[in-house]
């Protein structure tokens, strides 16, 4: 079956998640102001928080996606 609002959650969940990653992987100059730091060598950055917020909302969305796709495929 083809089920449009399936794809696309699964679709945005994709590319939240890899813009997370990708977020979390920029080096330190990038990410901006330290918002916490633990020690001298860790620190939470403000574009550390974003990354985290976009996995959050990819990994919402593909849940979603699931839950409405099972709906879906067992109503009856």
């Amino acid at each position: 079956m083809f089920q449009w609002r399936v794809i696309l959650l699964a679709a945005l969940a994709v590319l939240l998640i890899a813009a997370g990653l990708l977020v979390l992987i920029l080096p330190d100059s990038v990410e901006g102001p330290p918002l916490y730091y633990f020690d001298e060598q860790h620190a939470v950055r403000a574009l550390d928080l974003l990354g985290v917020v976009f996995l959050a909302l990819g990994c919402a969305l593909a849940w979603g996606g699931g839950i409405l796709w099972q709906r879906r495929m067992y109503a009856s």
